[in-house]
């Protein structure tokens, strides 16, 4: 034994060895990982205040702001100017800083690149208007306990309304906050920024936007660049009534669905900017559900004069050209649609639902093929697609096809029904047809049709006692389907 253990010592030794050094080298690919992590957090250096001084030279709080690169100019919003407010920049650790200068401003987006009077600021990188997707992780900054901190947050929605207008949904904890609250990439990038604007009648503000941010329209600070408007003149500049001042409780209340309130928002902004693509495109909208396709059509077809490859314009004008009935039209409004924007998952689904009313399988399995995802319709794109598979016996994927616009939408009856049938016609998988369509009755449950097959499938299922409890309620519901049914019981006796 002690010859034996005396052989085995060295090669213990080294296993240990083996043991300590994979125990070492996977704690420092820990520690590497979670520096790793906290290194994405924005630096809290780059994110200022906004204030205002009030009669004792007190700071009081207007806004966020953000310190950008490559020059080291404050990002922020035009509304921290609103009734002669803003003019001081604080930094961490309450650092006074005076604003010289604004060198542009975007009343649309309401932004504002401001020139500080500050030696050492820490800029961030702005991303660009490269894409966000659903879920995805963000920073926002919050303060908690007076200490500037990140949250994070989730991307819950996605609202392109033009090329260079889009939206990103937050949630309720991000719903509110202080103008130029920035947004940020877990890579540390600033994509986006809150904006809380006015409502025409002084009102307060109702809704923040987060806006995703493209600074390639943005000047340089190299030569030629603009000369700052001093800072004396920011306030009345930012104050001046302009058309986004209409615009944007326009937009608010078409997500509301307040039709005529935002008709008359967008109608507004029309008045102060007849130019304005945008307006005629929320107008447009609004008419559309106010049933004055006309009018719908008149906007739309403005919003593409002053902006040709308006790829959702195109898209509204088929839905209106439709709802005129004028099919050859829509579909040409479509198709330029997904020239112009081939990832526009909506006018591919409208596309397919037109192919699909002329029995064109191949044409319509394409279309909804590009609308299986990223759109309100994907459900319906897959339910389609189990349609077409289904006519061309292609069972295995229609019942796919069908799971998948469930999984999509649960409360989609439709698929439900479509789905429990065709499991009640493969014979074999009675079970699997009582438990969908028991679902389907539990979302319908004054669908005869539904009830019918579910007793159908209940008397494969050797559930006598279920399909008679069906019975009873058909005979009330449809005395016709309950005959019928009737019928078939008494023939399984």
């Amino acid at each position: 034994m002690s010859k034996i253990r005396s052989m085995l010592t060295p090669w213990l030794r080294a296993l240990r060895s083996v043991v300590i050094i994979t125990f070492l080298i996977t704690l420092s690919l820990t520690r590497l990982t979670i520096l790793k992590a906290y290194a994405l957090i924005p630096p809290q250096a780059s994110v200022v205040t906004v204030v205002s001084l009030d009669g004792q030279g007190q700071p009081l709080r207007q806004g966020w702001g953000v310190v950008v690169e490559p020059q080291g100019l404050v990002l922020t919003s035009l509304a921290t100017f609103h009734n002669g407010q803003g003019g001081v920049l604080v930094t961490p650790p309450q650092t006074l800083h005076l604003i010289t200068g604004l060198v542009f401003q975007d009343k649309l987006q309401d932004l504002a690149l401001l020139t500080v009077e500050a030696e050492g600021l820490k800029p961030v990188p702005v991303r660009g208007s490269q894409p966000v997707k659903i879920n995805e992780r963000l920073w926002l900054p919050v303060r908690k306990n007076s200490q500037l901190i990140f949250q994070e947050v989730k991307v819950q929605g996605l609202h392109t309304i033009s090329p260079r207008l889009k939206l990103i949904e937050l949630g309720r904890q991000a719903a509110a906050g202080l103008p130029g609250t920035p947004v940020f990439n877990q890579q540390g990038e600033l994509i986006g920024m809150g904006h809380q604007l006015d409502q025409p009648d002084g009102g307060q503000e109702t809704t923040c936007y987060y806006l995703l941010l493209n600074p390639s329209s943005w000047p340089s600070m190299a030569a030629g660049a603009p000369k700052p408007l001093a800072v004396s003149d920011i306030s009345e500049s930012s104050h001046d009534l302009s058309a986004a001042t209409w615009f944007w409780p326009g937009l608010a209340a078409l997500v509301a669905q307040d039709w005529d309130q935002a008709n008359k928002q967008f109608s507004a902004a029309l008045n102060v900017n007849p130019q304005f693509p945008e307006a005629y495109y929320g107008r447009a909208q609004a008419r559309f559900f106010l049933k004055d396709f006309s009018g719908a059509e008149q906007d739309l077809n403005q919003a593409l004069k002053y902006l040709p490859d308006y790829d959702r314009a195109y898209f509204w004008l088929g839905k209106t050209l439709q709802r005129l009935n004028r099919q050859p039209e829509a579909r040409l409004a479509y198709h330029r649609a997904v020239q112009i924007n081939p990832d526009l998952a909506e006018a591919h689904f409208q596309l397919g639902e037109l192919a699909y009313q002329a029995r064109d399988w191949p044409r319509a399995e394409h279309c909804f093929n590009q609308a299986r995802q990223g759109c309100p319709q994907a459900a319906h794109s897959w339910y389609y697609l189990g349609t077409i598979a289904q006519s061309r016996r292609q069972t295995s994927q229609a019942v796919l096809s069908f799971k998948k616009a469930i999984e999509l939408n649960p409360q989609f009856f439709d698929a439900y029904l479509a789905l429990g049938k065709l499991l009640w016609q493969e014979g074999g998988r009675a079970q699997e047809a009582v438990q969908i369509l028991s679902q389907g009755v539990q979302h319908n449950p004054q669908n005869s049709e539904a009830r019918l097959y579910l007793a159908l499938a209940q008397l494969l299922s050797r559930d006598r006692g279920g399909a008679l409890e069906q019975y009873l309620i058909l005979q009330d519901l449809n005395p016709r389907l309950a005959a019928r049914l009737s019928q078939v019981m008494a023939r399984g006796r």
